[in-house]
């Protein structure tokens, strides 16, 4: 077993297996997440939503990506955990037609929510449905990760692997996992081409959604859904980011 590596340290994990009568090598980045926590002890994945394309029916590359690496180390790590997809859309996307989940027939939903549109992405690669769970109606990082954690979708109390591209992750390994879960973890990082930069207001912001929040889980995601809305609109009509 290797440890998890500090953000920027060597490369995490190594391991092969056949696929297709092949024999393929998939090597994981892993940073540091809970103290000490290896990835041979980790059981379940978690993969926060990354926008959706514009028509709000696809997910954007970079989400893609997450669920490819989501995939593939949850077949290296093998110990009957769970896939967990999380996300409906930012507060200020407004994009997509009504939609409604099959399994969900009360709600309707601006577009395809992104953890919908990632299990279908999975399922579509191969994996098992019944190892994926949906959480859609967070609306931002720091509430994926509480709604993941406080609306039981892991199902148990095992370690979690958070796959999201660098920048993202550290940001939730910093700023936002600490406060939210409940749960050893640490993160897997998603290949990406070149060094795309997180904007600098995105740690800021995340631990003013995450600050202080109350100590009842419901009341905790009523909080920082509002603290999120509130700082997303702020951004979208001061022009300080754009959307997928």
């Amino acid at each position: 077993m290797r440890r998890s590596t500090p953000a920027g340290g060597d490369p995490g994990f190594r391991r092969a297996f056949r696929a297709a009568g092949r024999l393929i090598t998939v090597e994981f980045e892993v940073l540091a997440g809970s103290h000490g926590l290896v990835l041979d002890e980790v059981a379940h994945v978690l993969v926060p939503g990354h926008g959706r394309d514009p028509d709000a029916t696809g997910l954007t590359p970079a989400g893609a990506d997450r669920c490819r690496t989501a995939l593939a180390l949850h077949e290296r790590l093998g110990r009957g955990g769970l896939i967990v997809c999380a996300g409906y859309k930012s507060p200020v996307d407004g994009k997509g037609a009504d939609w409604t989940a099959p399994d969900a027939p009360g709600e309707t939903f601006r577009g395809v929510p992104e953890a919908d549109l990632m299990r279908s992405y999975l399922m579509a690669a191969g994996a098992d449905p019944a190892v994926i769970r949906v959480e859609r109606h967070s609306v931002d990082t720091v509430t994926n990760l509480l709604r993941a954690e406080h609306e039981g979708h892991f199902g148990d109390g095992r370690p979690v692997a958070i796959v999201a591209q660098r920048g993202h992750l550290r940001r939730i390994l910093s700023a936002v996992a600490p406060r939210t879960l409940r749960r050893p973890y640490l993160g897997v990082v998603v290949p990406a081409a070149g060094r795309a930069r997180e904007n600098l207001l995105a740690t800021p912001v995340s631990r003013l959604i995450s600050a202080s929040l109350p100590a009842d889980p419901l009341a905790a995601i009523a909080e920082a859904t509002r603290r999120s809305e509130l700082l997303w609109n702020a951004a979208q009509r001061l022009g300080r980011r754009s959307y997928h």
